[in-house]
């Protein structure tokens, strides 16, 4: 589950494709100052029954410049790679709470990216990436004729910590394709953003 998961830890490519269609989605920025920590917990629903493309579900952080931070929740025609059948997610059920955590380092270059399912850890991996990231989003992606989602997505308690206070950081919220928030709060001058809820409707 570890190495399968790295895998999926590992997907940081760019955010748009000619090919890619798009599901709801919530984002907040660029933001005045650098998100330094993002955690929130997603719960994906019951994934189509069969898929004719790739299906990707994440939380994402952007420089806005092409380099993100980003795990994904994926569906392929054949799942067999991760160890799923036809009509599942990979590695992941569907009733599962998913929690996701991005955190810099020290070194103010490196990106550690955590997993953990249902209060269990599961995966972590590092990468580079950098210190300037402005923008934060989840996104519902649809590759190459993907099979959209058949149920909506719910993400709860997203924390996003910034390096330094932006009071204006909460009046960059967007939604797009019916996704909606409630309880958008901050803390510390608006160092510390909070969403409480966050819900994705189906594609389909």
């Amino acid at each position: 589950m570890k190495a399968i998961f790295s895998t999926l830890l590992a997907f940081s490519t760019a955010l748009v494709a000619v090919a890619d269609t798009w599901g709801g989605s919530y984002s907040l920025g660029p933001a005045k100052t650098n998100i330094i920590e993002m955690t929130t917990t997603i719960k994906p629903g019951a994934a189509p029954s069969t898929q004719a493309g790739m299906l990707f579900l994440w939380p994402g952080i952007s420089n806005g410049t092409g380099d993100l931070v980003q795990t994904t929740l994926e569906q392929w025609p054949d799942n067999s790679w991760c160890g799923a059948g036809k009509g599942e997610w990979c590695v992941l059920k569907a009733t599962d709470s998913v929690t996701i955590n991005y955190k810099l380092g020290s070194n103010k270059m490196t990106w550690t990216q955590t997993v953990t399912i249902d209060g269990k850890a599961v995966s972590t991996i590092n990468s580079d990436s950098g210190p300037y990231m402005k923008g934060w989003g989840t996104g519902t992606e649809c590759n190459n004729g993907c099979t959209g989602t058949i149920s909506a997505q719910k993400y709860t308690n997203t924390v996003i910590t910034l390096d330094a206070a932006d009071p204006t950081f909460g009046s960059t919220a967007g939604s797009a394709q019916g996704a909606t928030a409630t309880g958008l709060t901050s803390e510390q001058g608006g160092k510390v953003w909070k969403i409480a809820t966050i819900n994705v409707p189906a594609m389909g």
